[in-house]
């Protein structure tokens, strides 16, 4: 059991920036229906939350507590399970200890990013440092919202840079794409062939990319922190 802990480790420990995106595409290959319906879901309750919440105090902690869940569907998808709606709503049976988690999260997020000049840039790296807050306090009933934060600082560290690096080259090849679509799209004759084609192309990647950020997320949190921490740390309590 050690020898094998520390091989998966040290397995952990080469993981690439590629690594997850190549098994982010491998997950979304096979469920991409399913995952987009419980997105799209998510993103309307969401909305509804904020049209009929009516206070800022009622529809945010809603908000938070679904984008939770919404970590825990494409976690749930990333780790071959069924993907349905009963995992959106994960948090809701915690609701003020995750709405908790999460808002401490987003809080602290906000507060680094506030530092003048060089904020925006604290906040990104803060960002990722709180990545598996989202997995943690859904799954584990007793810890508490300081705690989920210092655990997931504690098992980033290191892999900051390489989860910045997967979805940073997910947008940059998005943002490669439409730049050339565009730039053919002023090519006489062709042009408008070319600009109903990156209109397409646009949609497609409105609806798509959305799903590969997350489940970028999913595999990160599966191949570091739980597939990592094999031989210091077990996975949270569900």
């Amino acid at each position: 059991k050690p020898y094998r802990a520390n091989k998966q480790a040290k397995s952990v420990e080469g993981i690439r920036a590629r690594d997850l995106i190549q098994k982010a595409l491998n997950v979304l290959k096979q469920k991409p229906l399913r995952l987009w319906g419980v997105s799209l879901l998510c993103q309307l309750l969401v909305a509804l939350s904020a049209l009929f919440g009516v206070l800022p105090i009622i529809s945010i902690p809603i908000s938070l507590v679904l984008n939770a869940g919404m970590a825990m569907v494409y976690l749930t998808g990333y780790r071959g399970q069924e993907v349905n709606s009963d995992a959106l709503f994960a948090g809701f049976h915690r609701f003020f200890k995750v709405a908790g988690g999460m808002g401490w999260m987003a809080l602290w997020v906000l507060i680094w990013g506030l530092i003048p000049i060089a904020g925006p840039v604290f906040a990104v790296i803060k960002m990722y440092s709180y990545r598996f807050v989202p997995y943690i306090v859904i799954q584990d009933p007793d810890i508490s919202a300081t705690e989920a934060l210092r655990l997931s600082m504690k098992k980033t560290e290191g892999f900051k840079g390489r989860m910045f690096l997967a979805d940073f080259i997910v947008s940059l090849c998005c943002a490669g794409v439409m730049l050339v679509l565009g730039g053919l799209s002023m090519i006489r004759y062709v042009g408008p062939v070319f600009m109903v084609i990156s209109v397409i192309v646009g949609v497609f990647f409105a609806l798509v990319v959305p799903l590969l950020t997350g489940l970028i997320g999913a595999a990160g949190y599966e191949e570091i922190f739980v597939k990592g921490g094999a031989g210091d740390q077990q996975e949270p309590k569900a």
